[in-house]
């Protein structure tokens, strides 16, 4: 390989992802969430047909909505903390909301995420929207009466005499 690199530029070998050290790495603080926690929410069919029997699928989607939830709480200022009642119960929610889009059910999710939202808003008391506009409130333009022409006067004279 060391006789394919151009010139004086040393060739530098491939690194695996799990070696790979200079990438942002995301850790949640705290206790992991487990796959019985999420399965305790919900009913045996509904998790059985969710991750479709596999315990494996649940964590992926443990991992996503970690990640979510970190980063709408990295907006926010506040580090993901598992041991926190109050975020544990975010990602819960979100997690089983991972589950229905894996299945490309995201109406029947909709409420988990809606419900994630609320809690993030009431805890946090915000919410990166991008519906939001950052310019909400502020004057974009005004609305001037035009001047008074000095001749509508005449013209409205002159209209209520003609037919």
């Amino acid at each position: 390989m060391e006789e394919l690199a151009p010139g004086d530029v040393p060739s530098v070998p491939l690194v695996p992802p799990e070696q790979n050290t200079a990438g942002a790495q995301f850790r949640p603080l705290g206790t992991p969430v487990t796959a019985q926690e999420v399965k305790d929410r919900l009913s045996a069919n509904l998790y059985h047909a969710l991750c479709d029997g596999n315990d494996a699928n649940t964590i992926k989607a443990v991992v996503r909505a970690e990640i979510y939830v970190g980063s709408v709480l990295s907006y926010l200022g506040r580090q993901l903390n598992l041991d926190d009642a109050v975020m544990r119960e975010i990602v819960l929610m979100h997690t089983v909301y991972e589950l229905h889009m894996a299945l490309g059910h995201e109406e029947a999710g909709r409420e988990y995420r809606i419900q994630a939202k609320n809690m993030i808003v009431a805890a946090y008391g915000s919410y990166p929207d991008s519906d939001q506009s950052e310019t909400a409130g502020e004057n974009t333009g005004a609305v001037v009466c035009p001047r008074k022409n000095p001749r509508l006067a005449s013209l409205h004279h002159a209209q209520r005499y003609t037919i």
